[in-house]
């Protein structure tokens, strides 16, 4: 990529913003690696069921249901958390195999 120095247009500044973001992202690839394992790991790899299977446990009445509600939105974070790094690690795993390959 040829860039004037003085004058980028905003084309060129974005093709810079992506190659250090694509930088950022593979010298991210082991702290992600990482992250993604403990999530599957220990307790954490069955948090999100083990809190589902105890909902039947809490009134489900709308006086009540301040509790229901909050044990729902911890088990959809911890769902959605790892599936996020699940599909973090994948992507970053692209850029590293496409770079490796080309």
């Amino acid at each position: 990529m040829t860039m004037s120095t003085a004058n980028p247009t905003p084309a060129e500044l974005l093709a810079q913003r992506d190659e250090i973001d694509r930088q950022i992202a593979i010298a991210n690839l082991d702290g992600l690696k990482a992250i993604q394992a403990a999530l599957k790991s220990g307790k954490v790899a069955t948090l999100a069921a083990d809190l589902e299977a105890l909902v039947p446990r809490l009134a489900q009445d709308t006086a009540q249901g301040a509790p229901c509600q909050q044990i729902g939105n911890v088990i959809t974070t911890v769902r959605n958390v790892s599936n996020f790094f699940d599909d973090e690690v994948a992507r970053v795993q692209a850029i590293v195999d496409a770079q490796a390959a080309g």
